[in-house]
């Protein structure tokens, strides 16, 4: 189908072949490859700024947890380790 926008090039490497296999399976069978992929790349996106921003909050609260602003109890959990692992 004509299309003005650029198109992107994609070797169907066996990992790609799962991703369009996997997607077209919650897509349905009838989904064309294209639509699959176009789906896939859309959710990936957002699932790598999803996966940067959840590093990023865990890198914060253990700044936070270092400089003792967590609000954290730090004894309890030593306690707790203590007497799990028994260290």
């Amino acid at each position: 189908m004509a299309s003005r926008h650029p198109r992107v090039q994609v070797s169907r490497d066996p990992e790609l072949e799962s991703a369009i296999r996997r997607g077209r399976a919650a897509m349905g069978p009838s989904t064309p490859t294209s639509r699959v992929v176009r789906e896939l790349a859309l959710r990936g996106a957002e699932a790598v700024e999803s996966d940067r921003a959840a590093a990023a909050r865990a890198v914060e609260f253990a700044i936070e947890v270092a400089e003792g602003a967590s609000g954290m109890d730090l004894g309890s959990l030593q306690s707790a380790r203590e007497r799990a692992w028994g260290r």
